[in-house]
């Protein structure tokens, strides 16, 4: 039923804005979008993890890429319900009208033709860290050693002896440690412990920075604008490395800050001290 207090020109927009939004092109490309972007919403979640590290990164973008290349034949869950919904006609008790949609799956989510610059793909491989120092840096993980003991005999030692030289570590006792901890299952040596430490240095996204961007607003604000590097850095590495408030258990720092001669707050009275008056007879009667 059409509102006739609309003019000729309105009805005439709002009828094409429902022809648009009841027609089963437009379903199917809401569905496919809406499955592209749940996959880059994980992806973008499992990024931000404080504990992402440069070789999970690259895994987890790797099986993004996957799965957006597997959608082109299947679909995603959004788009097989909606295949169901047009092969009905009816979405959610609403007639669907037949038109092709507009966004080619085929294009969209996969490797797509050349030419087009702007793809999914393409993106997400512009976001894999550079492949040679991946492949450094699983080596130190055992998730990715080859299962055979042949097999892991020289394993990874080029690639271990070349991230030790780049990280001015001795490369000799790198390689002997490496390979003491994967053919003789020995605890990492001190050598092979500092690149494993180096290793996670290597942040995969700057979700870390934007969170230190946010600690120093919240810390140095416009009433707390006059605070001096060195009294921000002390609040700022406890609010980006500290535990949860409620995990914090306070009194250990307290009783230090007190043996060390600091006195705390309410050991005095704040203000001028006020003055005794010696007592009067009259005062007697009056208590």
């Amino acid at each position: 039923m059409e509102d006739t207090s609309r003019c000729d020109i309105e009805r005439q927009k709002f009828r094409g804005l429902h022809k648009l939004l009841t027609s089963t092109g437009f379903l199917a490309d809401l569905a496919c979008m809406k499955d592209v972007l749940r996959e880059l919403q994980n992806l973008s979640l499992k990024l931000q993890r404080k504990q992402t590290s440069l070789v999970d990164a690259s895994c987890h973008i790797q099986q993004t890429i996957d799965v957006l290349t597997a959608m082109k034949a299947s679909g995603g869950k959004s788009t097989q319900k909606a295949e169901q919904r047009i092969s009905t006609g009816l979405f959610k008790d609403v007639e669907l009208s037949e038109s092709r949609p507009k966004i080619n799956r085929l294009q969209f989510n996969p490797l797509v033709s050349e030419g087009v610059n702007q793809s999914i793909i393409n993106s997400l491989k512009k976001r894999l860290p550079e492949p040679d120092l991946v492949q450094m840096l699983k080596l130190l993980d055992k998730c990715f050693w080859p299962q055979q003991h042949s097999a892991r005999i020289l394993y990874g030692e080029t690639e271990v002896r070349a991230l030790a030289k780049t990280l001015g570590e001795p490369a000799r006792e790198a390689v002997k440690e490496f390979r003491d901890f994967k053919l003789q299952n020995r605890a990492p040596g001190k050598t092979l412990v500092k690149l494993q430490t180096a290793s996670l240095t290597y942040l995969p996204s700057s979700a870390e920075c934007e969170r230190g961007f946010s600690a120093v607003n919240s810390t140095d604000s416009k009433y707390r604008n006059k605070l001096r590097e060195q009294s921000l850095s002390s609040p700022l590495f406890v609010d980006l490395n500290g535990p949860p408030l409620e995990q914090f258990d306070p009194l250990p720092f307290v009783s230090s800050w007190i043996k060390a001669g600091h006195r705390p707050s309410t050991s005095w009275v704040t203000g001028r001290k006020a003055k005794t008056e010696d007592p009067r007879p009259l005062w007697s009667l009056l208590i």
